[in-house]
């Protein structure tokens, strides 16, 4: 369409000016000539200053697409757990055994407010296993109940109890000397030896096959007197140890009154 304009309008212009160029004549426009001429020369003003530049560019829409991965290739944090040493303070003294229990042997006893380091449990009797360079074994066992833990004691692994150990009864006493006298319608005897054992719960003197007397550990003399009767005329002596580990005679005499 605006091609056509243009060319009408450059035909027309061109008519008026043939005939304003006939000599001797005056060119009589008509009102759709005069309308074309002012079209025309509009026309010509605006191309001749640029108004009429046709638009040939079309601008380009660019689409950003972003691609969304449907992977997860999102990369995870590894939260790495920090963990303090697991540590015990000992409250009241108390004793560190061989295993979880009092059937184990004591090794040795700790005094309050000494920290030692938790290597393992045992939940159901409620010990702890800990380092103790004070023991033979390097380790011992200490009951909950007085101690207080600290650190990350959650973290130690519960442990299977060491069999208990078969005890050997006590070391047997050692006799040095006994003497009896049967005088006064009595009998008096005295009798000594050597305490040799170390964890002995106690003595017994055992007379005529049976019990006389029980006597603290580490005792080491013994001295009693009797009446005599017609039926109590003769006495045999044993000294008796016992202990966890069960016990141990040593004989003494056998004589008469």
């Amino acid at each position: 369409m605006i091609r056509k304009s243009r060319f009408l309008a450059g035909i027309s212009l061109l008519l008026a000016i043939l005939a304003c160029s006939i000599p001797g004549t005056t060119p009589t426009l008509s009102v759709d000539d005069q309308a074309a001429t002012i079209i025309a020369a509009t026309l010509q003003a605006q191309a001749e200053n640029g108004g009429d530049v046709p638009i040939t560019a079309t601008p380009a829409v660019t689409r950003t697409i972003t691609a969304l991965s449907t992977a997860t290739s999102a990369t995870r944090a590894t939260i790495t757990p920090t963990y303090s040493t697991p540590m015990l303070t000992v409250l009241e003294q108390t004793n560190c055994r061989e295993g979880p229990g009092q059937d184990y042997q004591i090794l040795f006893t700790y005094l309050p407010n000494v920290r030692l380091q938790i290597i393992g449990r045992y939940e159901p009797t409620n010990f702890w296993l800990v380092q103790a360079p004070e023991s033979r074994a390097g380790t011992c066992w200490l009951w909950g109940e007085y101690v207080e833990l600290s650190g990350s004691y959650w973290v130690v692994p519960t442990l299977t109890p060491p069999p208990t150990a078969t005890l050997a009864p006590p070391l047997a006493a050692s006799l040095q000397n006994w003497a009896y006298d049967c005088s006064g319608g009595q009998m008096t005897i005295t009798i000594e030896w050597e305490d040799r054992a170390a964890d002995e719960i106690g003595y017994r003197i055992v007379r005529n096959g049976e019990p006389a007397m029980d006597l603290a550990p580490n005792t080491q003399e013994f001295t009693e007197s009797i009446a005599l009767t017609d039926e109590t005329d003769e006495f045999e002596y044993q000294i008796q140890v016992f202990g966890p580990g069960g016990t141990a005679n040593t004989y003494v005499a056998k004589f008469s009154c």
